[in-house]
């Protein structure tokens, strides 16, 4: 579902020992993928895991929260988050990043394990509501058997305003439109 095309520029939010970045690297040419955490911990070890990628421009690191991180004028094709909390309670405010950043066609793909083995419809429900505020809608749920708990992903785009135009994020900003 996440499967990022060569060029594209990825964005992995909560991107802690780097795991995922590795993979997400691996499938870029003249891409490139941010890997953002609030931890320097983890940018740490990210950074480790993925020093080739880092040395050849296609894994840039990042520490800070991503309410407060530094991405204006950056517009991604794809936005990561795994396991990342804050996008699956209110008030869920990073929801707004998210939008603002997503450029033309981008999409956000939120993964996650439920805590009940039915509890993927609730979850998917509960993002949409969220997220709508902000200007995102689901495009997409897909669940899965992943031992020891049953995975969501869920994928939003920007909410299509009449005529097939994607409508801007709700505090405006480069990726809008």
């Amino acid at each position: 579902m996440a499967g990022p095309r060569p060029v594209h520029r990825v964005l992995e939010v909560g991107c802690g020992h780097g795991v995922l970045l590795s993979l997400l690297a691996a499938r870029l040419t003249s891409g490139t993928v941010v890997g953002l955490d609030r931890s320097a911990t983890m940018t740490a070890a990210a950074a480790a895991r993925n020093a080739d990628a880092v040395a050849a421009g296609r894994v840039v690191l990042r520490t800070a929260p991503l309410l407060t991180a530094d991405l204006d004028g950056e517009a991604f094709d794809l936005v990561v988050a795994v396991h990342v909390g804050v996008f699956w309670r209110p008030p869920a405010d990073e929801l707004g990043v998210v939008r603002r950043v997503l450029g033309p066609g981008g999409r956000f793909l939120l993964v996650d394990q439920p805590l009940r083995p039915r509890q993927a419809d609730e979850a998917a429900d509960r993002v949409a509501a969220l997220a709508a505020p902000h200007g995102l809608v689901v495009s997409a749920v897909r669940t899965g058997d992943t031992p020891p708990r049953p995975s969501i992903a869920v994928e939003l785009r920007p909410r299509a305003a009449p005529g097939g135009t994607t409508t801007p994020g709700t505090t405006g900003g480069p990726c809008a439109g």
